[in-house]
């Protein structure tokens, strides 16, 4: 009798002890607070997703930060020495996002429940700020949602050690959650915040003058090449050995520079011209929803700046030394201001698409330049240019509706140019000053190899911009490197280094 009952409790016992125990994950993810390294705190509303039973998918909590406990629904025999691999979803894209553990005996810590085996993730912690990774809580709550209803896989039958999860279930996996991302983000947002970009709004007019320019150096003292002079110094056009001239510079993508004088009389001339610019990218856009105002997100917006201006420049020669002009000019700027996005989705194709209600700013200012240029001797010229006299401002960013003041780039520069002539070759120098400082200085030199040909090639200081021009008769053609300050984003072509800047035109004095 005592034998059938020893025995019969030993039997219970191994009973108890066969019970599967169900593996539990569990840790803390963590991630920089304020952006400081050394300052973590609990990553909260961040989706962990075990890849080999997404249903068992949890969101990080807030109380306490950032913890999170899967119940992972597998036996531990079935896990037992196999990798686990945990998918997490943030808003941040450059984000490590996949945590692989291995699953041994040696892991489980001694707990009160001995049907489950507890796992714990240790110093998980993503390597970028709170507020870039944390998801908004309606968007947390639809892709938790989607991830429960994804299909559990099998690890049954696997050798030990080998992965729990196939890397085609893993490219589905990722496919239908970011399907169920573009899901959530349907509806219309407002935009509440832009991202810094690289165009610089309301700088044609200076840029034009010292860098996107095939006459280097010599535009505030022009003399040979006067194809530019009816921008910068219209004073010099009296130096002129021909009456008339019509010129083109243009790389036929996002700048054109078209310009002409007459002579109307032994000392009076009249010049006509116009410069006219376009430039494009794609920047981040912060957007929050419009019916709840708190699911917020980001899209990338595609902006675009046109900025042109049309010259007319009467000129007057004093003597043979001296001559002004007066320019009446009119400054246009156009571009795309974000408003609203509204967000649609193609459930036939699982595709997202952005439609932006945009506010179109459109502004144009009358303003006035005086040029003077004077010959201080047969092998020295001299010019001043004070320009937009009115102090004509241009908008120097986008900016957001109702939540940010525009801001604004003063029109009003100051240009001087030094030219130094010495039979086949002349140096000119080039200096621009806005209000506050010197914007630019640039350095040129030009030289006549033979009759009707010239070879130019300048160099901007501060911008590091360079040109190189080869004109023949009345032909001429350019390579002008800006140094990336006229930006096009959106539509680049093949080939990078030409880019936008071969620049090809003519001359025809007659």
């Amino acid at each position: 009798m005592k034998r059938i009952i020893i025995f019969s409790a030993l039997f219970f016992v191994l009973l108890s002890t066969a019970t599967p125990q169900q593996v539990i994950i569990k840790g803390t993810l963590r991630c920089m607070n304020n952006g400081v390294a050394s300052s973590t705190r609990g990553a909260v509303n961040i989706i962990i997703v075990p890849s080999f039973n997404p249903t068992a998918a949890v969101a990080t909590t807030t109380t306490p930060q950032g913890f999170f406990q899967i119940n992972t629904g597998w036996n531990a025999k079935d896990l037992k020495d196999k990798n686990v691999t945990l998918y997490i979803i943030t808003k941040c894209s450059n984000c490590k996002n996949v945590q692989r553990i291995f699953i041994s005996e040696d892991l489980d810590k001694r707990n009160t429940d001995p049907s489950k085996m507890y796992v714990t993730v240790k110093n998980w912690k993503l390597l970028e700020n709170c507020k870039a990774s944390e998801l908004p809580d309606l968007l947390s709550e639809k892709l938790l949602d989607s991830a429960h209803h994804l299909p559990a896989l099998t690890v049954e039958g696997k050798a030990p050690g080998s992965p729990a999860l196939a890397p085609v279930s893993f490219i589905n996996l990722f496919q239908k959650l970011v399907t169920a991302v573009a899901t959530a983000n349907s509806g219309l947002f407002k935009a509440i915040s832009i991202q810094p970009g690289k165009i610089k709004y309301g700088r044609f007019l200076q840029s034009s003058a010292l860098t996107n320019t095939d006459n280097t150096g010599f535009n505030f003292s022009p003399s040979r090449n006067l194809s530019e002079a009816v921008f910068w110094n219209a004073a010099a056009i009296a130096n002129s050995s021909k009456p008339n001239n019509i010129s083109l510079l243009s790389n036929f993508k996002n700048n054109i520079k078209l310009s002409g004088y007459q002579q109307i009389s032994k000392q009076f001339y009249l010049g006509v011209g116009g410069i006219y610019t376009k430039q494009d990218e794609l920047r981040q856009l912060q957007v929050i929803d419009v019916s709840t105002e708190s699911f917020t997100l980001a899209v990338r917006y595609p902006e675009k700046l046109k900025e042109f201006a049309v010259f007319l420049s009467p000129v007057y020669a004093i003597n043979n030394n001296l001559s002004v002009g007066v320019t009446i000019k009119s400054v246009w700027q156009q571009f795309n201001n974000p408003y609203l996005v509204a967000m649609e989705q193609d459930f036939n194709t699982n595709r997202a698409y952005n439609f932006f209600k945009d506010d179109s700013i459109n502004q144009y200012h009358f303003d006035a330049d005086l040029s003077f240029n004077y010959k201080i001797n047969s092998y020295l010229q001299a010019g001043i240019s004070v320009m937009n006299v009115t102090g004509t401002k241009l908008h120097a960013d986008v900016f957001i509706r109702d939540s940010a003041n525009p801001s604004y780039v003063n029109q009003r520069t100051y240009g001087v140019g030094l030219c130094y002539k010495r039979g086949r070759l002349n140096v000119g120098v080039d200096a621009l000053f806005t209000e506050k400082e010197l914007y630019d200085a640039a350095i040129g030199v030009n030289y006549v190899p033979f009759n009707d040909a010239l070879i130019a090639a300048g160099y901007a200081i501060k911008q590091k911009s360079f040109s190189a021009t080869l004109k023949l008769k009345h032909f001429k053609i350019a390579y002008i490197n800006d140094n990336n300050l006229v930006i096009n984003a959106v539509n680049v072509g093949k080939n990078k280094v030409f880019n936008g800047k071969i620049y090809s035109g003519f001359v025809f004095d007659f």
